[in-house]
């Protein structure tokens, strides 16, 4: 039986819109407490109001007084309603009018099932096909609900450590044992851990380098880091961020001298080398230049690295995983912050990455990506020139006004096709240059070169 009354009609002298429903499984009480909220919060009931005696309200939704008396008394307790001998029980004076008050949401919010994308996403660290369709992903999922991941480890779970450091080796040629990966739920988390716990000094970023990083350092004093000054003369810089196996905007490797001057650099400043390792993975020749990390081993340099690597351009951002690598007393400050933090991710998440790295899905998931790039290359060599463009490393980058690239960047979007604005890789300054960074790889060749002839069509259209 539903007992309700939301036409505002008197009935002995009560003309609140309240409903109570007895075929609820929620208690009676609570629904009618939930109510008097309601109406207060909504400004129905405001500071002062006297509310219907409980016999009265009892009578007019064919409920018990007992029921009544309890949400009343609830309400009391909470300071939404007030008592006093001989006078009626009234809404709390001393409360702000239409008080707000935080009410769970009705219902559950929908969760569709995934869509498959309908755009073409050729911006850096997007696109490629959807991981989460993948059989070899979800096959390392179902396994992981069948594995026990032991005792939770704050700095991750040791078989995904183990996975980590074999794929590492696999694909870097980076010997890194286990114990010195510390998990993470990305990059910006591996380099917000660092942060918390301390960075003297200023911070140098790549001018111009990658927005993503720059994004999750907010808070902090930057400076702009000229790779191609030779000098690297930067005064009170407690560390520099880098991304030398994808330089932005073009994508090309930071050559090995320049490599080996950073290291010198930091080791004559005791500044700390933060090396993202963003997409290292993309490219379709064999060739690897060495880590900033493995090098300063490797030549013997005390130039403090902490490695910094994802698997959300890999993968999606929607796995947020990934690892940072340290040694020294570096090193025991993270473990130490992270073991006080807890695990970045769910061991079980952790589990499913473990068993896809192990089982090779990564590995063939980075050779399909490299065909796509050997096909993307065919394609611009075949699609014919493009005004502006300049095809030096692995993204393709077409230098603008700063009004076509505004124009070029929405009418793009419009027809489902995104695309990186050139000017957001700047930190500022005279120097900033403004235009489109296009992850050409990101797609297969049929797809990209649709996308690439409307690019072609809107760029003469807007520069004619």
């Amino acid at each position: 039986m539903v007992s309700k009354s939301r036409d505002d009609t008197q009935a002995e002298g009560i003309a609140l819109p309240v409903s109570v429903d007895k075929g609820l499984p929620t208690p009676l009480p609570d629904q009618l407490t939930q109510e008097l909220r309601r109406l207060t919060s909504e400004g129905t009931l405001r500071p002062g109001d006297a509310v219907p005696s409980s016999r009265r309200l009892a009578k007019h939704l064919g409920i018990s007084r007992g029921s009544v008396e309890t949400a009343y008394a609830q309400l009391v307790v909470e300071g939404f309603l007030v008592t006093a001998e001989r006078s009626a029980t009234r809404i709390n004076p001393d409360l702000p009018a239409a008080s707000t008050v935080v009410r769970p949401k009705s219902r559950i919010p929908d969760s569709p099932r995934r869509r498959l994308r309908n755009y073409v996403d050729l911006r850096p660290g997007f696109g490629g096909d959807d991981p989460l369709r993948e059989p070899a992903f979800r096959r390392a999922w179902r396994e992981s609900l069948d594995l026990d991941p032991g005792p939770i480890d704050p700095l991750g779970q040791p078989r995904a450590r183990w996975a980590i450091a074999d794929y590492l080796r696999l694909t870097r040629g980076m010997a890194i044992d286990p114990d010195e990966i510390i998990l993470t739920s990305g990059s910006r988390d591996g380099l917000r851990l660092l942060l918390s716990v301390g960075v003297p000094g200023a911070i140098a970023v790549e001018n111009p380098g990658f927005p993503g990083l720059r994004q999750a350092m907010s808070d902090q004093h930057l400076v702009p880091l000229d790779m191609g000054d030779s000098s690297l003369a930067l005064a009170d810089v407690g560390a520099a961020v880098v991304t030398p196996n994808h330089q932005f905007p073009h994508g090309t490797p930071m050559p090995v001298d320049q490599r080996a001057r950073l290291l010198d650099w930091a080791a004559r400043g005791d500044a700390i080398l933060i090396e993202d390792d963003y997409d290292s993975e993309a490219r379709f020749t064999r060739t690897v230049l060495p880590t900033l990390f493995d090098l300063a081993s490797s030549t013997g340099s005390s130039a403090q690295v902490v490695h910094i690597g994802t698997f959300s351009t890999l993968l999606t951002s929607a796995v947020s995983t990934g690892y940072v690598i340290a040694r020294g007393q570096v090193s025991e400050r993270l473990m130490s912050m992270r073991s006080a933090l807890g695990p970045a991710f769910s061991p079980i998440l952790q589990m499913a990455i473990a068993s896809y790295l192990g089982s090779g899905g990564l590995r063939r998931r980075i050779s399909r990506g490299r065909r796509r790039l050997r096909a993307a290359e065919e394609v611009v060599s075949e699609i014919g020139p493009i005004p502006g463009l300049a095809h030096d490393g692995r993204t393709l980058v077409i230098e603008t006004s700063e009004a076509q690239a505004a124009s070029l960047l929405r009418d793009l979007a419009d027809q489902g096709i995104l695309v990186a604005s050139l000017a957001r890789g700047w930190t500022g300054g005279d120097e900033v240059r403004h235009g489109l960074v296009i992850a050409h790889s990101n797609v297969e060749a049929p797809v990209l070169r649709e996308a690439l002839a409307v690019v072609k069509t809107l760029l003469s259209r807007i520069q004619s």
